[in-house]
């Protein structure tokens, strides 16, 4: 290179080589930073391949607990964590015998984990098996009450209520659950003051015959 007024032409090599040191520099950061993002995604990949496996021996609180440490989750991640995170309160509402609420707790899943679709499936059977089981039981209820109260008699309930002090003055309300020959079982309820609350007060055993009374709760 031909040297013009000096050290000028000097001074330009040594800021090319600047540039070329600062671009290399760059490149080798930007190299570091895709392989980290490729590490990354790749434990991400292992960690739901590993909470597939741990749903399928129904360890579903270590399964959420192994994607939740992995780092920059892939949507496949963050979807079955989701699909965990519902899974675990519907099974709790379950385990509580609430089951109106465990079935709204089992939202549609999100991800893709044939692991987690299978899950869904078996605690959803068994909320609908319950529900179905909780009517049943609740109809027949109603209608052996019903039946009760058909075969028992004003004066049978008077008489009841006369020895117990349950006056209908007081909001107190008496219903027959069960008749077996002069022994009458009653479900005794009385009413708030403004008549939108009826606390079970108790369930007695009541004999027509000899007028003895056993209170059974």
């Amino acid at each position: 290179m031909t040297v013009l007024e000096g050290g000028k032409t000097m001074q330009t090599s040594k800021f090319f080589k600047r540039i070329s040191v600062g671009t290399a520099a760059l490149a080798m950061v930007l190299a570091l930073a895709g392989c980290g993002n490729s590490q990354s995604s790749v434990s991400s990949t292992k960690a739901v391949r590993s909470a597939n496996r741990l749903i399928r021996n129904n360890n579903f609180q270590d399964a959420y607990d192994k994607l939740s440490q992995s780092s920059n989750r892939t949507n496949e991640a963050n979807n079955l964590m989701t699909d965990l995170q519902n899974y675990i309160s519907a099974k709790q509402a379950y385990d509580n015998q609430d089951y109106q609420t465990a079935s709204a707790k089992l939202k549609e899943q999100k991800s893709t984990s044939t692991a987690m679709r299978d899950a869904y499936s078996v605690l959803q059977a068994k909320i609908n098996k319950k529900q179905v089981s909780n009517s049943t039981s609740s109809s027949s209820k109603t209608a052996a009450n019903q039946a009760a109260s058909d075969q028992t008699s004003d004066s049978v309930v008077t008489s009841f209520a006369n020895k117990m002090g349950f006056s209908g003055s007081k909001g107190y309300t008496i219903t027959p659950t069960e008749v077996n020959g002069h022994v009458y079982k009653f479900e005794v309820r009385q009413n708030n003051s403004d008549h939108t609350v009826a606390s079970l007060i108790g369930i007695y055993q009541y004999n027509s015959q000899t007028g003895a009374v056993t209170k059974l709760n």
